[in-house]
């Protein structure tokens, strides 16, 4: 939705676009109202007109894999796909309207829905539901077979972030009307609120959920853990981490900042990998792991894609970030300063496993032993252009011992996790800034440029991470 429409009151924005229910900016769905009423007040959502739908190509890479890809209309960068059941979904851009469930196999529209507002993010899928929310400003809950409507709630505008599930709940930031921003927990089935707490800012790609706690990290490096019953504060540490966390055998890794001054004008930014206790916070370490120079965190960089995200902020209404999004956070932990920028942001997110940790930073993607924060492999590659994210590499996925991930070079690698071998390479049609999607023996692959690959691997056993994350707690 165009900003220039909040000069004339949220009132008229809901009134004025049919399928956003006539609700308070705050609340929830009434409790006597099913699912089934929700439903008949919504039907018209869902668009079922196949020939409104794009259409997906074949494709056959030069290494002889074959896949499909279609591009998504508008030609805006696509978030990470979600996987269930023969389903890939996925929002159809920063400023689209529209939100996909496509065919995993043939890249078919199964059906399409129209939001409210614009920004689909990445989504999360669970239970037979699929939960995203838009950049401005909704969350909805969807039938994820059908597209139907179970319930939405407008929040706030900006939303930099997604949502997380668990087995009940739906977590979410926002900022909120008292100029604060909050986490929200909220019923999966019925919108209904379970608890809201104040925090920092906004949140460094999603919450992070494990074992009964919901983990954070904000924008100006406050990494936080709450309590999933009751939103109880277990600790907070300002840290200057710059991604959400990864838990693993109760140790939180995250990476973090460091300024060196060099001279009266002059700082240098470094990143590293850190463990965090998980009972208090406390970083583990003196020293920060396989810690570099990291110029990718300076706002204003050369490298930095500004004139793309600045047209991309503008074409939703954006002369310059809004106050509520506290940019400024983001400038000066990650190096962002634009909302599209933030919400393509994902930073050098690890992902551990069998007491490895991998992650990429900077143009080296690497392997560390998390005993003693020791590098066990290390690649660099010549890279030279970052995604819209602000990174070279998209985080990597974990699957069937390979890492997968996509690069701003527009190249999608397969690399053997217990070596940094690379398996394969292919050459996709635009940059990649978001985490890939493994399931079924196919990689799904979204493109700044607004394609979406599915390419078949050639092994069966490549599955298991189906979202951001690996799943809908983020955190396989």
């Amino acid at each position: 939705m165009k900003r220039y429409f909040i000069l004339i009151g949220i009132a008229l924005i809901c009134i004025g676009f049919s399928q956003i229910e006539d609700i308070p900016k705050k609340a929830m769905l009434n409790e006597s109202q099913t699912e089934q009423e929700v439903k008949n007040d919504n039907s018209n959502n869902n668009n079922n007109d196949v020939s409104a739908y794009p259409q997906p190509e074949k494709v056959k890479f030069l290494s002889g894999r074959s896949g499909w890809k279609i591009q998504i209309p508008g030609n805006r960068p696509l978030a990470t796909v979600a996987y269930d059941d023969g389903l890939v979904f996925v929002g159809g851009g920063y400023g689209s309207y529209e939100f996909y469930a496509i065919e995993a196999k043939t890249g078919h529209v199964a059906w399409m829905f129209k939001t409210g507002d614009d920004g689909p993010t990445a989504a999360v899928v669970k239970k037979g539901y699929v939960v995203f929310n838009t950049e401005s400003c909704i969350i909805y809950v969807l039938k994820a077979k059908t597209g139907e409507k179970v319930w939405e709630k407008w929040l706030g505008d900006p939303l930099m972030s997604q949502p997380a599930l668990d087995d009940e709940n739906v977590y979410m930031a926002y900022p909120g009307s008292d100029g604060s921003h909050h986490l929200g927990c909220m019923k999966l089935f019925s919108g209904k609120e379970v608890w809201d707490v104040k925090i920092a800012g906004d949140l460094i790609s999603a919450p992070i959920i494990d074992k009964g706690s919901v983990y954070i990290t904000c924008f100006d490096g406050t990494v936080y853990r709450y309590a999933t019953d009751n939103g109880k504060l277990i600790w907070s540490q300002q840290k200057n981490a710059t991604c959400a966390p990864t838990i693993y055998d109760e140790r939180i890794f995250v990476t973090l900042r460091e300024a060196v001054n060099i001279s009266k004008d002059s700082t240098k930014q470094y990143e590293g990998v850190a463990t965090l206790d998980n009972a208090n916070g406390n970083q583990q370490q003196k020293d920060l792991w396989a810690r570099r120079e990291a110029e990718y965190l300076v706002y204003g960089r050369q490298s930095a894609n500004t004139g793309v995200q600045a047209e991309l902020d503008a074409s939703v209404g954006f002369g310059s970030a809004p106050g509520s999004a506290k940019i400024d956070q983001a400038k000066n932990n990650v190096g962002q300063g634009s909302v599209v920028g933030c919400w393509a942001y994902q930073g050098s997110r690890p992902v551990v496993r069998d007491k490895q940790s991998y992650n990429a930073m900077g143009n080296e993607i690497q392997c560390l032993d998390i005993e003693n924060g020791k590098k066990v492999w290390s690649k660099t590659y010549d890279q030279n252009t970052e995604g819209v994210g602000g990174r070279y590499f998209s985080p990597p996925s974990f699957a069937n011992g390979k890492l997968f991930l996509g690069s701003g070079n527009g190249e999608v690698f397969s690399i053997n996790a217990s070596n940094g071998k690379t398996e394969w390479k292919e050459k996709v049609d635009g940059p990649v800034s978001f985490q890939p999607a493994v399931a079924m023996g196919m990689v799904f692959v979204s493109c700044d440029n607004g394609m979406l690959y599915g390419i078949n691997t050639g092994d069966a056993k490549d599955d298991g991470w189906y979202m951001w994350g690996g799943n809908a707690e983020h955190n396989k």
